[in-house]
């Protein structure tokens, strides 16, 4: 599609390049006359008539979303008009840094030009220790930290679209990578707390400021704060003996929040350790939590305190607790969850189950700014790019007060190319029959299935009467399928199908060994030695390569040692398993002892859902330590 751009387009054009890559048109004098016009409305209007098209904006990423819905419509129809009301000032995505996985930027840019034409503009970077700290050479080493070149080029490519990028740090806990190393110990309350009320770990903070907040133009910066569960309980027990927890983060939080100031930054920080020192069980949402008027009056008043909730699915629950907030005295900001660190396969199920309440309830509480968080919990096993549907369900939150599922899919087939129903399959891993039930934190059993000990495997004994081996050869199929049509997603889908044909023969495999062996059945022993382990083997290092691949195209190569780590304990223990097997078989052992100990269970005793959570690959594959 041929379009002539004639009006206020100051500031635009290296943005509209960028994207005609991508979608088809291209500008020329011969093309279909647009008129654009920046106004101080608060609304997007985007119009197609016979003679030509017309698009009124105000922020530089409303034009963007724009120009996607006028060449979405225009594929339909030769006349149409649009109006849409922005909901949210600022409406993106914090993308995870810090679990292994740092993103390549070239790979943020390409996110970034389908969160532009979606119309989303915040980028947050969630670093703990993966940007440079000039004065400190273990700080992210060997954990591909970013350059500050590179953070000033991810920032540059942000502003042609209008997206703000925000540093979020750390400065209290979260930072055991860092504090890990013999020459941080001066810093170390913890093993992942800084120790607070030193001038070192003072000197510290005014170097992370800094260098986080340098190659932004944003004068924004998350400081943290969260998960501090046992601050003051180590070296700074020993140095000044106890001290309350709420005296201690106010002390602290005032000298960061000083600090942040000096530099002209406008600072925001997780708000839980409030409500979990407030709570008699230690509870972020304790409803009956009360924060003593004495810490408020303590706290900085224009500092944003951020509600995290990645849970709950009752809009009431949500309102609740936007109110709570709003004592603070600031404007609270709100982060959801896309569920990727759910294991290694994003869950939209419970996405969406959460997604849906928290941003109607934000909008009826005016909240103005709101962040979807893809986190990589424990080794960033799934990519975030299969989070894509999610940014579209936070991007049509963020132009309308309801969203349609229909809007949705016509909406995400536009911006990425894809099918919402494909994309909605990679969540798929972990539902199978019997695991939809709703909960705070949904059952992960891909993960556990893939990583758990053939021989002793720690969940068998929830899974003996469960089929799951043809609900993972099915899914492999319709995956397969799916990526067929998935144009430049083809990827996302190579490496949840080839988990699917893992599953398919190792799901059941650890209780089959153990039935075949109590029943003295060496026939159907044999018959998995000659048929199914070899067949394993051969998944699992297909698996395996499928997952390098992604990996390297995706992210930086430091952090992925730790999944070939993984891969490689699973295949050697597969070996192992079948050597034990043949010696048995063969007579050379008279028993398996790891067959014959009674299996208990792995969660509450009498847990009626045979699927369970655990994402700790740790605590999968063994119960002796690591």
């Amino acid at each position: 599609m041929k379009l002539f751009l004639q009006g206020d387009l100051d500031g635009l054009q290296p943005g509209i390049e960028e994207l005609e890559k991508e979608y088809a048109f291209c500008i020329s004098k011969q093309g279909l006359l647009i008129k654009i016009e920046q106004w101080k409305k608060e609304r997007i209007e985007v119009s197609l008539t016979h003679q030509g098209g017309f698009i009124g904006f105000k922020e530089k990423i409303h034009f963007f979303r724009a120009l996607g819905l006028l060449l979405e419509h225009a594929r339909e129809k030769s006349t149409f008009h649009l109006c849409e009301h922005p909901q949210f000032i600022l409406n993106g995505a914090m993308l995870d840094c810090s679990r292994n996985a740092v993103l390549k930027p070239d790979q943020i840019h390409r996110l970034m030009r389908k969160m532009a034409i979606m119309g989303l503009n915040l980028v947050m970077l969630y670093m703990e220790d993966t940007y440079e700290l000039a004065a400190q050479p273990y700080f992210g080493y060997k954990r591909g930290r970013y350059t500050q070149e590179e953070l000033l080029h991810i920032d540059e490519y942000a502003d042609q679209f209008g997206i703000e990028v925000i540093p979020a740090i750390q400065t209290l806990a979260h930072l055991s990578n860092f504090l890990r190393w013999s020459s941080s110990q001066r810093f170390k309350d913890t093993d992942d707390i800084l120790l607070a009320g030193s001038k070192d770990t003072s000197e510290l903070i005014n170097q992370m400021l800094l260098s986080a907040t340098q190659p932004f133009r944003s004068k924004r910066v998350h400081i943290g704060m969260d998960e501090a569960h046992f601050l003051g309980r180590g070296e700074f027990l020993n140095q000044h003996g106890f001290s309350s927890a709420y005296s201690i983060m106010s002390s602290h939080l005032n000298q960061v929040y000083q600090m942040a100031k000096s530099l002209e930054l406008r600072p925001m920080m997780w708000s839980d350790m409030y409500f979990r020192m407030a709570s008699s069980t230690g509870s972020y949402y304790d409803d009956q939590a009360v924060i003593p008027q004495a810490v408020l009056n303590d706290i900085p008043k224009d500092m944003q305190y951020v509600y995290w909730d990645y849970y709950h699915e009752d809009e009431d629950f949500y309102q609740e607790f936007l109110q709570k907030h709003q004592q603070f005295g600031s404007d609270p900001i709100f982060a959801g969850g896309l569920w990727t660190w759910n294991g290694n396969s994003v869950h939209y199920q419970k996405a969406f189950r959460t997604t849906h309440p928290a941003l109607m309830a934000c909008k009826k509480a005016g909240v103005k700014e709101v962040i979807a968080t893809l986190w990589g919990d424990d080794g960033a096993e799934t990519d975030p790019f299969t989070s894509l549907l999610g940014l579209q369900l936070y991007a049509e939150h963020g132009y309308s007060l309801e969203v349609t599922d229909d809007k949705l899919s016509k909406r995400f087939r536009f911006c990425s190319g894809a099918e919402m129903s494909s994309f909605l399959q990679l969540g798929e891993l972990d539902l199978p029959p019997g695991s939809g039930d709703s909960q705070l934190e949904p059952a992960n059993p891909a993960k556990y299935l893939l990583w758990q000990d053939p021989l002793t495997g720690l969940f068998d004994h929830h899974l003996d009467d469960v089929s799951l081996n043809h609900y993972y050869k099915d899914l492999h199929q319709s995956l397969q399928i799916s990526g067929a049509q998935a144009g430049e997603w083809k990827s996302l889908f190579q490496v949840p199908a080839a988990l699917c044909e893992v599953l398919s023969i190792k799901s059941e495999l650890g209780c089959r060994i153990r039935k075949f062996y109590r029943e003295k059945d060496r026939t159907s022993l044999h018959s998995l030695m000659k048929d199914e382990f070899p067949l394993l083997l051969e998944k699992i290092n297909h698996l395996k390569w499928a997952h390098y691949s992604q990996w390297m195209e995706r992210n930086k190569p430091f952090g992925w040692e730790i999944l070939d780590i993984r891969y490689g304990g699973l295949r050697s223990r597969v070996e192992t398993a079948i050597h034990r097997l043949t010696q048995y078989l063969e007579g050379t052992l008279t028993a398996l002892p790891e067959l014959e100990e009674k299996s208990l269970d792995y969660g509450e005793p009498g847990a009626i859902s045979p699927y369970l959570r655990c994402n700790q690959y740790k605590d999968i594959i063994s119960a002796n330590p690591i």
